[in-house]
């Protein structure tokens, strides 16, 4: 299962009695295309698996400035689950070597 997805929703949490610390709603034309669930330190990573048709992936917390920096400066960017064996990915599509993302306007 894959999907492109072009905006980003965050939410970091503080909440204790969650076993995340952060969750990232990803979006294609304000449609639903999966979510990255950051896991606290001190608690198993669960399989990646979908949820309502769409990948839902899980990194370590220690994982979350890698994946925003990826988020903030790559496009187009899409999110892929191998459901036969739960693994997932966020990956771009071909880069040039040395190519800059143009700055938001």
């Amino acid at each position: 299962m894959s999907s492109n997805f072009d905006t980003y929703r965050l939410y970091y949490y503080t909440a204790p009695q969650y076993y995340w610390g952060a969750l990232v709603d990803l979006m294609n034309k304000g449609t639903w295309a999966g979510r990255l669930m950051f896991i606290r330190e001190g608690f198993p990573i669960p399989a990646n698996a979908p949820l309502g048709g769409v990948p839902v992936l899980n990194y370590p917390m220690n994982r979350f400035e890698d994946i925003m920096s990826i988020l903030r400066y790559e496009k187009p960017l899409y999110v892929i689950l191998n459901e036969a064996n739960g693994i997932g990915h966020i990956a771009t599509s071909d880069e040039p070597v040395g190519e800059l993302e143009p700055a938001a306007a």
